[in-house]
């Protein structure tokens, strides 16, 4: 999934002619903190919604940041270096240009957390197993390996560092099966920590057993 697949039909760039106060009604509309200023397909630079709220009398030319290094990517950009962007840079909209640096649209944080999620493995029937481990333990294909070998594959997995830490990892998967008996049963065999799992881990499990490794979950 790359950037073009992203653009936004209902977003439009902003003129540099253009009043703060219209500015920040478009932004309200699309619900996006930043857009660009467009003359001729060239990106001039993007205002925010805080220089416009603190400038509401002035024109968008009077308040153009023309720094657009970190704003405008090009339109092959895959869809995880968009995520790293508008993290590191704290954004919710980008302008996309082409390989000539001509102004293609505009593409909302929103709109990609919404597509992505729409056609990822995510939406897939399947139950979710998070581990704890030291980062020198963590091997995807060993991971792969005994949840296959039960009969399970991973179609969704998510890796996150511990802040507290720098050195602990909450592996979160998602599997293609409901019951993981067998799955969790093998993994700890393996000197795997469980600490959630919203698997029924038999047809026979109750409701208090998932609220129990909710709670195990929460005082890790």
């Amino acid at each position: 999934m790359f950037a073009k697949q992203f653009i936004s039909s209902e977003i439009f760039p902003l003129k540099k002619s253009d009043q703060a106060e219209s500015a920040l009604m478009f932004m309200g509309d699309w619900m996006v903190k930043q857009l660009p200023v467009v003359d001729n397909l060239r990106v001039l630079g993007f205002v925010s919604e805080k220089s416009l709220m603190e400038n509401s009398d002035k024109k968008v030319e009077e308040l153009l940041q023309t720094d657009v290094n970190h704003y405008c990517i090009q339109e092959h950009i895959h869809v995880f270096e968009i995520w790293f962007i508008l993290y590191q840079y704290n954004l919710t909209s980008l302008a996309v240009i082409n390989t000539d640096g001509q102004y293609v649209g505009v593409i909302a944080a929103q709109d990609i957390a919404l597509q992505t999620f729409s056609g990822s493995s995510l939406m897939q029937e399947g139950s979710i197993i998070v581990l704890e481990m030291e980062a020198i333990q963590y091997s995807l294909a060993e991971i792969s390996r005994i949840c296959e070998s039960n009969e399970a594959k991973i179609i969704h997995l998510m890796v996150i560092t511990l802040k507290d830490t720098g050195n602990t990892l909450h592996v979160s998967i998602k599997l293609n099966k409901q019951f993981l008996t067998h799955v969790i049963a093998s993994l700890e065999r393996f000197g795997y920590k469980v600490i959630f799992t919203n698997s029924f881990l038999d047809s026979n499990q109750s409701f208090d057993d998932r609220y129990q490794w909710l709670v195990k979950y929460l005082n890790t």
